[in-house]
Parts: C-alpha cells; sequence; structure tokens
C-alpha cells in the first residue's frame, strides 16, 4: 500500500508541475501577444495620419509626397510645401480611390485599437479562451480591411497633382517617376501583422480552453489547480487505487483453477458421504 500510495505522489506531482509550467508558458505567450497587438494598434493610427505613402524621387519632375488623407507639394522653387487633407472634411482628399483607401485603413486602425479595449475582459471573466477568440475575429477583419486600404490606394495614382509630382506616366497602379515611402511599407506590413495575431489568438483560446477542466473543478480537478479540498479518485476508492497504480511486484499471484469435473469421483464422493451419514444415525450407546 505504501509502494501504491508513492507512485501516486510522485503521478500527481508530476502532472502538477507540468500543468503549472504549460500554464506559465501560455501567460507569457499571451503577454508578448498583448504587446505586439498594441504595435499593431500604433502602426495603423500612423499609417492612416502620415502622409509618406509614395512621394518624389531624384527623376521626378515635382517634389511632394501624398498619403491617405494627407498630401504635400512644393509649387515653387524656394518655398516650403503646401499641404492639404483632412479627415473632417472628405472632399479636401484628392479622389473616391483615396476615400475609400482611407476609410479601410481607419476601421482597420480602429479594430486594432478595440482589440486593445477587449483586453480589459481578461482581468474580469474566467474563461480567457473566449476573449482570445473574440480578440481574434477583430484582428482578421482588420487584416481584411488593411488589405483593401492597400488594394484601393494606388487605383488613385492617375490624379492630376499626382501626375504633377510623378510625371504624366503615372497612372492606376503605377507610380510613374515616384516611388514607395515606409507609410505604405508599414501598411503592407500591417496586413501580415495582424494576420499572425489573429491566428496565434485563436491557437491561444484553444490552449486555454485544454486547461479550463483543471481550473473549473470538473472531474479532474484536484491538488493541480489549487483546490486542497479534493481528493483524487484513488483515495475515495482504494481498489481504483490499486487498479491504478497497479504494480506487478507488490501484487499477490492468484492461482487460476481450471473448470471442475464432475464425473464419476463426484458420485463416489456422495455415496460415501451418504454412507457415513447412514451410520452416525445408526450408532447407538
Amino acid at each position: 500500500m505504501s509502494t501504491t500510495m508513492n507512485s501516486r505522489t510522485v503521478v500527481d506531482k508530476t502532472t502538477e508541475s507540468y500543468y503549472i509550467s504549460y500554464r506559465r508558458n501560455l501567460l507569457a505567450v499571451g503577454v508578448m501577444w498583448a504587446i505586439f497587438v498594441v504595435c499593431l494598434a500604433i502602426i495603423n493610427v500612423v499609417v492612416v495620419a502620415q502622409p509618406q505613402w509614395i512621394g518624389d524621387t531624384s527623376s521626378s519632375p515635382g517634389v511632394g509626397f501624398f498619403g491617405l488623407i494627407r498630401y504635400c507639394q512644393l509649387y515653387q522653387t524656394g518655398t516650403n510645401l503646401v499641404c492639404d487633407g483632412r479627415l473632417d472634411d472628405f472632399s479636401t482628399i484628392l479622389n473616391d480611390a483615396f476615400r475609400a483607401a482611407t476609410v479601410m485603413s481607419g476601421l482597420a486602425a480602429l479594430l486594432a485599437l478595440t482589440t486593445i479595449v477587449l483586453m480589459i475582459l481578461f482581468f474580469f471573466v474566467r474563461t480567457p479562451e473566449w476573449v482570445f477568440r473574440i480578440c481574434g475575429t477583430v484582428l482578421a477583419v482588420t487584416c481584411l480591411f488593411s488589405l483593401l486600404g492597400c488594394v484601393i490606394y494606388p487605383s488613385g495614382w492617375d490624379h492630376a497633382k499626382v501626375r504633377s509630382v510623378c510625371g504624366s506616366n503615372a497612372d492606376k497602379f503605377n507610380p510613374g517617376s515616384c516611388g514607395i515611402r515606409w507609410a505604405f511599407i508599414l501598411a503592407i506590413l500591417s496586413i501580415f501583422d495582424s494576420l499572425v495575431l489573429a491566428i496565434l489568438a485563436f491557437v491561444l483560446g484553444s490552449r486555454f480552453a485544454k486547461l479550463r477542466p483543471l481550473a473549473t473543478g470538473t472531474p479532474s480537478a484536484g491538488p493541480m489547480n489549487g483546490d486542497k479540498h479534493s481528493r483524487p479518485q484513488s483515495e475515495v476508492n482504494s481498489a481504483y487505487a490499486d487498479d491504478l497504480y497497479h504494480n506487478p511486484a507488490t501484487t499477490p499471484r492468484v492461482a487460476t483453477l481450471g473448470p471442475a469435473n464432475f464425473g464419476d469421483d463426484f458420485t463416489d464422493i456422495s455415496f460415501n458421504t451418504a454412507a457415513k451419514s447412514t451410520r452416525s444415525k445408526n450408532f447407538q450407546l
């Protein structure tokens, strides 16, 4: 029995150690995921605000650069760049393609910020897998809007002001003599960033769902999840413990008997027993 108890103790401690280590690693990955989500939100806001999607190069006939909302252009040599475009007045945005790209990228930034707000739910719920799944869905939609913004924006490069800076050969999906600048590159990176973070959110949700039975007091709950009053089934039922922690070295062997053969021997035994019983009745003092 002592060997059985020792075996059970070793198994419980090993399982508890594995559970604690596994949960700690998941929490560490979850913290890193949250940090990257914050970075994604910052990137999306910067992408919408900065007019550095395309701009002039050394071979461009004009000087200037363009973004989703704002654009800046040098009209006369020796003067400062003149910028225009406001978010509160869509008529100041150059064309419909730029306006549509602004809406798509703006929604992507708004959803990324919404994901940060949803993280507050981690402090109020005991089932984080649902929060991860909700955040993963929001990030997937963020990825879609970012992709649409990056695809729609180049269709507005045929505008007259863009051609005045990038040359007459500038057209839809052709920047002419202008080059792609850092804000456009960040917008493209945000597509892959939001996609990876969405997938990671669903993976973390599924991993935490596997740990939930141990944390909510289901039949597999016990000392592993901090429940000091619960006991394993092996302590409640000793037969269960013997069956679970079966040790051939300490378990006595039981001989197996074949089927009884009730033939002539049984008849002889019955006759002798009856004879003895008759003699006992006829015996008198």
